[in-house]
């Protein structure tokens, strides 16, 4: 019978007390425990050697400790005080710059504690001058990578550290709904590399709120983007300056809104077209122009007059801000009725026939009805046997109703003079 079957036995019949002995020794070697396999119950034979063995490798070899960092025990959270007793992996201290070369610098942490932060932990560049880095006696926040190196040294990381923070300061900003500050990096597959502390992440479609055909030229500029997803486990970070943007607008918009009165006049963009009018864009404001205030003439759709994308003159009629409403009116000029006389003699041109008249402009903002009766002397049954559209004829004005916008002419007394 092998030697693990006998050990197998004897823990199923609990005759013998060596498991008592085995878990004896597991509590006074925990280390050894620890890199021991469960599969493999002959390593337990040797704690001793198992426990001299970690602690020779991480004497000789303290790169590669600091190369592979270990997971802070607890959430990042505000720089720590100088004292370093008890400091686990990952917490984040504070200390004063006592000595500093090219390729590191050290910190006095208090407690007769030094630390030491390479290059390679300093900053983004791994081949930075640490000595034009910092002055001697400035505080630096760093983070715990290993207790000592081989000069009994703290191993620190200022970098980790600054990402560290960086990640309470996003998660604090994403819960309070509040933007963060960070630089345009790059331009990446899909939208924009932003440096936050962290890396992140800004798609195509929250870059702006109209479509930015020149990526490149916001490569260095400083911006303020709100937190869309956010997860330090994964390094996942996903910002939007779409929505900063689109903030910022409404609180110029309101302000606006809020400055208007009826009479300015305005500059603004047709950006939507509806059967009873056409909505004007004024710098974020949405005001509604209705059909009947596009023009002194009759508007029969809003499409005849405007498009969508249109740079039109407004003027303001009324603001509602209850109902966060404006009005606008097209009508810039004065009312051309007022120009009109009752008895007056003009020329205009015959734009449609209808069963009971003919309708004449007489400029591009007067049109008025000749009825069928006041086309001549005699009886008519038609319209189209006196006039036809297109054609030019004399009227006379029989009345002109501004409220109703309609003017009453005749072909008839006007010839008779």
């Amino acid at each position: 019978m092998s030697e693990a079957e006998t050990t197998l036995e004897s823990e199923t019949t609990e005759v013998e007390p060596e498991p008592v002995e085995k878990s004896e020794a597991l509590v006074e070697e925990p280390e050894a425990a620890a890199e021991v396999p469960t599969e493999e119950p002959e390593a337990a034979e040797e704690p001793e050697a198992a426990a001299e063995e970690p602690a020779a490798e991480a004497a000789e070899e303290p790169a590669a400790e600091a190369a592979e960092p270990p997971k802070p025990e607890a959430p990042p959270g505000e720089p720590a005080p100088a004292t370093v007793d008890g400091m686990t992996g990952g917490t984040i201290v504070s200390g004063t710059v006592k000595t500093k070369a090219a390729h590191e610098i050290e910190l006095d942490l208090g407690g007769d504690r030094i630390g030491v932060i390479s290059q390679r932990y300093w900053g983004d560049d791994p081949a930075a001058d640490l000595s034009q880095q910092c002055v001697l006696g400035e505080v630096v926040n760093a983070a715990v990578l290993v207790r000592e190196d081989h000069k009994g040294r703290i191993v620190l990381s200022r970098l980790w550290a600054l990402q560290q923070i960086a990640w309470v300061d996003i998660a604090r900003a994403a819960a309070a709904n509040e933007a963060v500050t960070g630089t345009i990096t790059a331009v990446v597959k899909g939208g924009l590399s932003c440096d936050v502390g962290v890396r992140g992440f800004i798609p195509s479609s929250l870059i702006d709120v109209e479509p930015v055909e020149n990526l490149q030229a916001l490569v260095g500029r400083e911006v303020q983007c709100k937190v869309v997803e956010a997860d330090q486990v994964s390094g996942r970070l996903v910002l939007s300056r779409k929505a900063v943007v689109r903030a910022e607008q409404r609180k110029a918009a309101k302000a606006l809104m809020e400055s208007m009165s009826a009479g300015d006049e305005y500059t603004g963009r047709v950006v939507d077209i509806q059967d009873f009018g056409a909505f004007v864009d004024i710098n974020g404001v949405r005001g509604l122009v209705h059909s009947s205030e596009m023009a002194w003439k009759r508007v029969q759709h809003p499409n005849e007059v405007v498009s969508v994308g249109d740079e039109v003159k407004v003027k303001v009629k009324s603001v509602q801000l209850p109902k966060q409403r404006v009005n606008l009116t097209m009508k810039l000029t004065p009312d051309p009725l007022a120009s009109l006389e009752v008895g007056g003699v003009m020329s205009g041109r015959v734009t449609r026939l209808v069963d009971f008249g003919a309708f004449v402009a007489l400029n591009d903002d007067i049109e008025g009805l000749v009825h069928i009766t006041e086309m001549a002397e005699y009886r008519v049954y038609h319209p189209e046997e006196i006039v036809l559209p297109g054609e030019e004829v004399w009227v006379k004005v029989l009345g002109v109703d501004r409220k109703r916008r309609r003017v009453d002419l005749s072909i008839s007394q006007a010839i008779a003079g």
